[in-house]
């Protein structure tokens, strides 16, 4: 298979569903052998199976984002199985919403660890290898969560601004390095929706809200040789439906 990311390894984190599922596939229709990793087997092995029969090579891994034991077991298998990492999507992420006084200390370690510190371990576990080759992608799920404000999602605009700085103060550590480092920031995305089916409309508006293929693109154009001077950048992917709001 020709295609962008045509010998390229990836590792997508968080991939059985919505964002992740969407992005491992655009992966593989792009040339990308894939790396999957989720709390789950069932889900992340569907996708490694639908992957697999685009042509590529797809492996799921059990994997919690919030255990550095459980990432280094993951990433020692990529390695076993890959032989490297070329790009780390680090997508797995927790969502809650409710008031502030509502959220409990377990909700708030949940998002907080699941949503930064699962990163901090991925991007460890990743970062040796693609330093000595002096090549390499991180591509990091933000949100405009963690630009803007938002009632009743306190730990989420929390957790999504860290990702933000740990973005662009990792992505100037490792400019020499050969390894860029990027966010992307979705707004609103319906995760209902699977990759390559019909945007849902709603009288009066363009194409609301946004869907998976949409970020799951931009996540194509970071990790391929289109973005090669990108590091340090978030990509805003709002879609019309936020800017017409």
């Amino acid at each position: 298979m020709n295609g962008r990311l045509t010998g390229t390894v990836a590792w997508v984190t968080g991939a059985g569903r919505g964002l992740g599922r969407a992005i491992a596939l655009a992966y593989a229709d792009e040339g990308a052998d894939l790396f999957l990793t989720a709390r789950t087997i069932d889900e992340v092995d569907d996708v490694a199976f639908d992957a697999r029969e685009r042509g590529v090579q797809a492996e799921a891994f059990v994997a919690d984002v919030r255990d550095g034991t459980a990432t280094a077991k993951a990433h020692a298998h990529s390695i076993d199985r890959f032989g490297r990492v070329d790009v780390l999507v680090n997508n797995a992420g927790v969502w809650i919403q409710k008031p502030f006084l509502e959220f409990t200390e377990e909700e708030w370690a949940l998002t907080l660890d699941t949503n930064v510190t699962g990163i901090f371990h991925c991007t460890r576990a990743v970062l040796p290898g693609m330093k000595e080759r002096r090549r390499g992608r991180i591509i990091n799920l933000a949100s405009i969560d963690g630009q803007f404000g938002f009632a009743n999602l306190v730990p989420q605009c929390a957790s999504k601004a860290a990702v933000i700085g740990f973005t662009k103060a990792l992505a100037k550590e490792l400019w020499q390095d050969g390894v860029a480092v990027t966010a992307i920031c979705p707004a609103e995305v319906d995760k209902t929706v699977a990759w390559g089916a019909e945007p849902a409309t709603r009288p009066g508006a363009p194409t609301v809200p946004l869907l998976p293929a949409d970020v799951a693109r931009a996540a194509v154009y970071l990790a391929s040789p289109d973005a090669e001077a990108v590091t340090g950048v978030t990509l805003d992917v709002y879609g019309v439906g936020f800017l017409t709001s």
